[in-house]
């Protein structure tokens, strides 16, 4: 009498795996992808004027329009860069940390502060700039995170056969 016998072909599984291990072992698509979703989900916190968490930033005073969008440098800023097993995401504008935490300026020791509002010059002696961030501080937001994996599920999709 013969015992039931059952063939598994597992070829396309064992390459599955394989592929899903060698991932692993370059992260780089997946990171590259996490990359792109924090820089879009930053860049358009500019053009919606919030904060990470949601939070509106504080409207201008001063002029009309949308805060940090008048010319675009910091926005246009934001980049990403993938090294070994991990991204960064921000930007090297010296001048970012400023709308991120928000300042206080004062002039020095009798003297005046002076910039230009919509072609006008401006003199006072203090300026305080709100705070008005635009990356995540502690933790991404749990939506940013989703989108984060997500990207990281489409990496493997796209090279896993059959993970779909």
């Amino acid at each position: 009498m013969t015992s039931p016998r059952i063939t598994i072909d597992d070829r396309d599984v064992v390459e599955a795996l394989n592929r899903l291990i060698a991932i692993g072992e370059t992260p780089a698509p997946a990171l590259d992808a996490v990359g792109r979703v924090l820089k879009t989900r930053i860049q358009q916190g500019f053009v919606t004027s919030t904060a990470p968490d949601g939070r509106p930033w504080a409207p201008l005073k001063s002029r009309v329009g949308q805060p940090l969008r008048n010319r675009g440098h910091l926005t246009n800023s934001i980049d990403y860069r993938v090294e070994g097993n991990s991204v960064d995401v921000g930007t090297n504008l010296p001048y970012a940390p400023v709308h991120q935490f928000g300042a206080k300026i004062e002039a020095k020791a009798g003297g005046v502060l002076r910039f230009y509002v919509e072609g006008r010059p401006v003199f006072v002696k203090r300026v305080t700039i709100p705070e008005r961030p635009f990356m995540p501080e502690d933790r991404l937001p749990e939506d940013w995170g989703t989108d984060a994996l997500d990207a990281i599920g489409d990496v493997v999709r796209s090279r896993v056969p059959g993970s779909a």
